[in-house]
Formats: structure tokens, C-alpha cells, sequence
């Protein structure tokens, strides 16, 4: 059976296609071990989770009413962090079936449009409600919902600038060690991701869900939220452990 496993730990840390990214084009003969079977059978359920709260969602906004505000800045923002941001993440990882194929600087490419087209769903996502609470005279930020959304936002700014950084940053280097680029974009980029799900999970508890959804799903589109949120930062976490272990040696 024809390997097409590539080490998590090689996502956003070389600068071209690196060996592994060679085995796995190349179709070496090597055994599939368990821990290959586990991580297929994460990333698979992952997915999986990922599909059921986007298109769940989208079914309470059609019921809500796609001609509300509202429901725009709930489908841009699920959009967003959800499906395009943790697509964006779960490519580097190992056990992901579509980008397998893919080399390295193909990842890369791959990587930032997802994020690019992410961010600016919650952009105007976020936009949307501003305004919307604006004409309604509602108050802005004010519970934790929106103020994690905020912080998010002002991470996903600082991600987008410092990941150019870390695009460029072979072109870079005699300014900046690349790893240092890397680390602070996989950093910065991970608790954007984590904090802007993190306000989804809130986000079920709104009145577009209470009136449109049972509490029963409420608490399943909330565990499934939680659970991507897990399996997606596997691969970052451990990318960022293993540069860090690199800075210290």
C-alpha cells in the first residue's frame, strides 16, 4: 500500500518540497501502522463534525431567515473560524486525506487562501452585527460571546500580518531566523482559531438557536465544536513544541 503519511511537525517549517513530502509523492512501499489507522479515523470524524455544525447552522439561519442581518453574520462568522480556518489547519496534519498529494509549498498556497477567504468572512461577518446592533440601538461587546469574538479578531489581524512574515520568511532570514516567524504566526494563529470557536460554542446559546433548535442539539453543536477544536490543534501544538524545543537546544 502506497504511503502517503507526512510528518504534522513539517507544516509551515520548510521552505520547499522537504523529504517527506518527496516519500509521499514518490509511492514508497511502506506498512500502514495503527497509529496511521487512528490518526485516519481522527481526521475522518473531525470532518465529519466539521460538516454537521456547518450545515446544521445553515439550516437554522434558512429557518431564521436568510433575509436577516443577523443570519449573515452567523453563517459568514461559521464559515470562518468552523470550515475554512480549521480546513486551513487540518491540511498540515498528517492524517489529512486531501492534502496528503500535496507538497509542501502547495500546502502553503493552499493555506493561505483558506485563511485569506476565512478571515474575511469574520470580517464582514463581524461588520454585519456591528451594524446590525448599531440600527437597533443594542449595546456592542457586551458579553462574552462578542467580547471573544473581538479578541479573536484583533488576533486574526495580527495572524494574517505576522503570517506574511512567515510566508516570506526565507526572503527573510538575514533580518529574522524564519523559525522565529513561524513560531509566533503557528502561535498567534492557534489562539485566534481556539478563542474564535471558543465564541461560536457561546454562540449556540443565542436566541437564533434557542428558537430554532432543541436543547439536546444546542449541547451536541456545542460538544462537536469543542471536539474540532481539539483534533484541529493537534498538529499546531505539536508543530510549536517541536520549534520550541529546537529555539532551547
Amino acid at each position: 500500500m502506497k504511503s502517503l503519511v507526512v510528518d504534522s511537525s513539517s507544516g509551515g517549517t520548510g521552505s520547499g518540497g522537504s523529504t517527506e513530502d518527496i516519500i509521499a509523492r514518490s509511492g514508497s512501499d511502506a506498512k500502514v501502522t495503527w497509529i496511521d489507522t487512528v490518526k485516519f479515523v481522527v481526521n475522518t470524524i473531525t470532518h465529519v463534525l466539521i460538516g454537521f455544525v456547518f450545515i446544521y447552522t445553515i439550516w437554522v439561519c434558512w429557518k431564521y431567515g436568510l433575509e436577516q442581518i443577523f443570519a449573515w453574520h452567523v453563517v459568514l462568522c461559521m464559515t470562518g473560524f468552523n470550515l475554512l480556518m480549521a480546513e486551513a489547519i487540518l491540511l498540515f496534519y498528517s492524517g489529512n486525506t486531501w492534502s496528503q498529494v500535496m507538497l509542501h509549498p502547495q500546502r502553503r498556497t493552499v493555506h493561505w487562501i483558506l485563511q485569506v477567504v476565512g478571515s474575511l468572512c469574520v470580517i464582514v461577518g463581524i461588520a454585519l452585527e456591528y451594524y446590525w446592533r448599531d440600527i437597533n440601538n443594542k449595546l456592542h461587546f457586551h458579553d462574552t460571546h462578542s467580547i471573544l469574538g473581538l479578541v479573536a479578531l484583533i488576533l486574526m489581524l495580527l495572524s494574517m500580518t505576522n503570517g506574511l512574515g512567515a510566508l516570506f520568511s526565507v526572503e527573510l532570514r538575514r533580518k529574522i531566523k524564519p523559525v522565529y516567524m513561524k513560531l509566533g504566526h503557528q502561535f498567534v494563529g492557534l489562539c485566534c482559531f481556539v478563542i474564535g470557536m471558543a465564541a461560536l460554542v457561546l454562540g449556540f446559546d443565542k436566541k437564533i438557536f434557542r428558537n430554532n433548535s432543541t436543547p439536546e442539539m444546542r449541547t451536541t453543536l456545542q460538544v462537536f465544536t469543542v471536539l474540532v477544536i481539539l483534533t484541529s490543534s493537534l498538529g499546531v501544538i505539536r508543530t510549536i513544541l517541536s520549534q520550541l524545543k529546537t529555539l532551547f537546544r
